[in-house]
């Protein structure tokens, strides 16, 4: 996984001598911009684990490409006549200013892809259909992709097509749904998101049983696996929204 310092010097790189007081309103107002837009695309409060995922804020990375890509009149007067690249670079150092490594690292991705024409429009439809819970004629290609993994890394590629998120608190919070549900199977009547997730855990025997300390615990047919750190599932969701 890339290193943080090395994408921070590549957005300073990008953004030059930007002067800090600019630099400072333009990430605020980015930021507030992706609030709204959430707001504004998320639809009515659904139910189910749409619901759970409901409440959980996309990275903001998405939600600027979104607005790219949505020729957004909010995001044309917030950013002037900036360039989509340096947009996202002041998006990276303001989430490594925040915590949040895994939306640097997002932010960092779309600024690289935003070079290049071609895989700035490949980027940006893959964003907007996902956001938009659209479901793209992918499928067979993701289950030959992912065979080779194990039990648990199939589970996520499922939720993530599923529910289109790919974010590790999405999917920490799809994880936690997905514990109490395994519990009290009744619940999941009517709700096909769910029961077609529920009908692989069944397949592949995986029992998801808490997160702890950051750490998802599951067995698999009944025997204890290793707990998934939070590094570790970050690594994986990186792989399934588009690695090797």
């Amino acid at each position: 996984m890339t290193k943080l310092s090395f994408i921070e010097s590549e957005a300073r790189r990008n953004l030059g001598r930007m002067p800090a007081q600019k630099l400072e309103a333009l990430q605020r107002n980015l930021i507030a911009l992706c609030e709204k837009h959430w707001s504004d695309i998320r639809g009515p409060e659904p139910a189910g684990l749409a619901r759970a995922l409901w409440t959980v804020n996309p990275h903001c990375a998405d939600l600027i490409v979104d607005l790219y890509g949505n020729f957004d009149p909010g995001f044309s007067d917030t950013v002037g006549h900036l360039q989509p690249t340096k947009v996202l670079a002041a998006l990276v150092l303001a989430e490594i200013e925040r915590g949040d490594a895994e939306g640097a690292r997002l932010a960092h991705e779309a600024m690289m892809l935003f070079e290049s024409p071609q895989a700035r429009e490949i980027h940006v439809e893959s964003v907007r259909s996902r956001l938009r819970g659209a479901r793209l004629e992918r499928e067979g290609r993701h289950k030959h992709k992912h065979e080779h993994h194990d039990a648990f890394f199939k589970t996520l590629s499922l939720i993530s097509r599923q529910t289109g998120r790919c974010d590790l608190q999405a999917m920490v919070v799809a994880v936690e749904y997905l514990a109490a549900i395994q519990a009290r199977p009744e619940a999941i009547a009517g709700d096909p998101e769910v029961m077609r997730i529920f009908e692989f855990l069944q397949d592949t025997g995986l029992v998801f049983q808490e997160i702890e300390e950051g750490r998802i615990h599951y067995a698999v047919r009944g025997v204890l696996k290793k707990p998934v750190s939070r590094k570790r599932l970050e690594d994986m969701l990186a792989q399934i929204r588009g690695g090797p």
